[in-house]
């Protein structure tokens, strides 16, 4: 059976009244990649030239196969002797064939053409079981993600270990829908793959519903990503100073400071003595010993060990005349502990959790049920962003290196020009690498990466040119259309030249996953599930006054904390460089209760909280009086109780917290 008796077999299955074959237009010229045809005039005057519009996928029947080719622009013909326009023209671009295996006798589409058509053969449209063959491969993992634009009977279907291991992008336009198809093509991957390991990075808190149960949400005050487990660049883009001349003196000292600090806790650890009164004198050359632990290594490290040897280092005599690296170091340590956006990196500082429970967290290890994680780092400071991204990303790299590819990873990075921006000046280093070098080298480690940006335009060029498959939405700057054209695969670019015409949830894809460049209209997400990216509603906002005295508190007291959730933590009114956390009011409390229970201790209490917000509102003065009353009957108490002795683990990590808490 040729080619063509196949499709015709393949045709006569459908209703008659599906399919009408129609003779869109003859060959005029024709290239190895492009062809040029006349649309007969029968089209025109029975009003079927929406069968050649851009982007419709037509048929012409050769000798040995079935040339498929897309509609890439129209116009008119040119005028004849009379001064009329002759007809329409219409460029095609060749994209392949229909043919029969000889061996197999299995007919199917291929890319690249073997026998092209020669001038004046027929152009027809294309039937649905020949989309179809073309779309649909049914012994492949697909997902579906829609319907063709040409033909709404024909399922969308990307494949997805194409899709995955040579990276995808998802672009377009504010408004055009990015978002929910972000959440439908990972939806719909979790279907199909319930197992996997998904990290989705959320600048904006958009996608924290659109999983429900499937999905692990990571905001600031759950995240726990200690500053241990960053290596020596990361340490350094977050403690150091941004002047070159400083940065450089002040890396040098952290290069010996982190790697005693981890040796120090190391050996804490070894000898059962977890606290840190330690003389450093006395176990100096024993740490220099210490060579199994080096400088990346993610060994927990405490950071008043790393103050205190930074301490120590100030008071030897060489130091004497070059302290100021030293202090800018403590000054910058201090202020990152105070300022509460931080707190995901001090964390359990005196019993740090494993780095099993760290990474199993973020990257699902094991799944149970929640095969996708979702960063969100809206509360995080956008000077960190930086550095909590490229962490993430190394310590996934890492994983799939370290597994010999038995865990696979996707990482997806919504708004990705904020992280990997092409203009080099805007810093971000670190993500600039590590994201790059996953783009290059993941596959063959088995990380994938999903990059989702409405500025292609400001992307680093590199990382988009590695995405093998491109879900192109509406886009309307000429600059993000010329990037995008650049980067396309498939010889297809001219098929970009509609795209900001695409109408809301309408994409283009191309690229490794689909057989053929395609325009889709996706499928639409349960109200449920869908992003939290609509556009604030002004009018019906603007119709009432919203701003009462319990909206504004409570958006003072989150704009103190720097937190949506400040809890019972507070932020002093006061200039932002007396700014310490409730953490350390209540810390000094207790200090000085233990110093001195009298009269003193009273006066200071009384004089505190007056410089302190409450964002619950109430008085802080009767909370700090109640904490110091709480602090006095505990003193009492243990005093006169006999010491105790921890029967537990867990009475060990609570000591070891208290005994922090009142050193820090």
């Amino acid at each position: 059976m040729t080619t063509v008796q196949a499709i015709q077999t393949a045709n006569a299955i459908q209703p008659p009244a599906a399919y009408k074959q129609v003779e869109i237009g003859r060959i005029r010229n024709v290239g190895s990649s492009m062809a040029t045809i006349s649309i007969n005039k029968s089209v025109i005057r029975n009003s079927q030239l929406h069968l050649a519009q851009i982007g419709t996928i037509l048929k012409v029947v050769t000798s040995k196969s079935i040339v498929v080719a897309m509609v890439s622009s129209l116009r008119i013909g040119a005028e004849d002797e009379d001064g009329m326009s002759d007809g329409c023209l219409a460029q095609l671009n060749i994209m392949g064939e229909i043919t029969t295996n000889e061996t197999t006798r299995e007919t199917k589409f291929f890319r690249g053409v073997r026998s092209f058509p020669v001038l004046g053969e027929a152009v027809y449209n294309m039937s649905s079981a020949e989309l179809s063959m073309i779309f649909n491969r049914e012994n492949e993992a697909c997902i579906e993600i829609g319907r063709l634009q040409q033909d709404s009977s024909i399922i969308a279907k990307v494949r997805v270990d194409d899709l995955l291991s040579k990276h995808f992008a998802i672009i377009g336009s504010t408004g055009s829908g990015k978002s929910c198809t972000v959440a439908l093509v990972l939806q719909a991957i979790l279907d199909k793959n319930p197992m996997g390991h998904v990290v989705l990075f959320d600048p904006h808190n958009e996608y924290s519903k659109s999983f429900g149960d499937r999905a692990e949400v990571i905001n600031q005050e759950s995240l726990d990503l200690p500053l241990w487990i960053f290596d020596f660049v990361e340490t350094c883009e977050l403690l150091c100073s941004e002047i070159e001349d400083q940065a450089r003196e002040e890396t040098e000292i952290l290069h010996e400071v982190l790697l005693k600090a981890k040796r120090l806790y190391d050996r804490s650890l070894k000898s059962g003595d977890t606290s840190s009164q330690v003389k450093l004198d006395d176990v100096e050359a024993e740490l220099q010993r210490a060579t199994h632990i080096t400088l990346d290594s993610p060994v927990p490290y405490r950071i008043r060990d790393v103050s205190k040897i930074i301490d120590h280092a100030m008071g030897r005599l060489e130091n004497a005349n070059n302290l100021a690296p030293y202090k800018r170091l403590k000054r910058r340590i201090a202020t990152l502990i105070a300022d509460p956006r931080y707190d995901f990196i001090f964390k359990n500082q005196a019993s740090p959790r494993p780095i099993e429970y760290i990474v199993g967290r973020i990257f699902r290890l094991p799944v149970r049920g929640k095969p996708i994680s979702c960063l969100d780092f809206s509360g995080i400071p956008s000077e960190a962003l930086n550095i909590v991204v490229a962490v993430v990303s190394r310590l996934a790299f890492e994983l799939a290196t370290w597994s010999e590819r038995k865990i696979p990873i996707l990482l997806v990075c919504e708004e990705a020009h904020r992280y990997i921006p092409r203009d080099r000046s805007m810093g971000f280093h670190s993500t600039r690498k590590i994201i790059s070098r996953i783009a290059k080298e993941g596959r063959k480690y088995g990380v994938s990466l999903g990059i989702i940006s409405q500025r292609p335009s400001e992307l680093e060029p590199s990382t988009l040119s590695q995405c093998s498959t491109i879900f192109s939405m509406r886009l309307s700057n000429e600059l993000d259309q010329n990037f995008v054209r650049a980067a396309v695969p498939d010889g297809a670019a001219e098929l970009l030249s509609f795209l900001p015409s695409l109408g809301t949830a309408e994409t283009m894809v191309f690229g490794e996953s689909v057989n053929l460049p395609m325009r889709v209209i996706v499928n639409t997400l349960a109200a449920e599930y869908r992003p939290h990216s609509s556009s604030a509603q002004f009018t019906e906002l603007w119709q009432k006054d919203t701003a009462t005295p319990e909206l504004m508190e409570k958006v003072f007291d989150r704009w103190r904390a720097r937190k949506m959730n400040p809890g019972g933590r507070s932020i002093p009114v006061s200039a932002p460089r007396a700014a310490p956390a409730a953490a350390h009011t209540r810390s000094n409390v207790r200090q000085n209760a233990g110093v001195n229970q009298g009269g003193s201790q009273r006066q200071m209490l009384s004089r505190a909280p007056q410089r302190v917000a409450n964002p619950h509102g109430g008085s802080v003065t009767r909370q700090s009086g109640a904490i110091a009353s709480q602090v006095r009957d505990r003193l009492k108490a243990k005093a006169s109780a006999p010491p105790t002795v921890p029967q537990t683990l867990s009475d060990v990590k609570s000591m070891l917290n208290s005994a922090f808490h009142k050193n820090i």
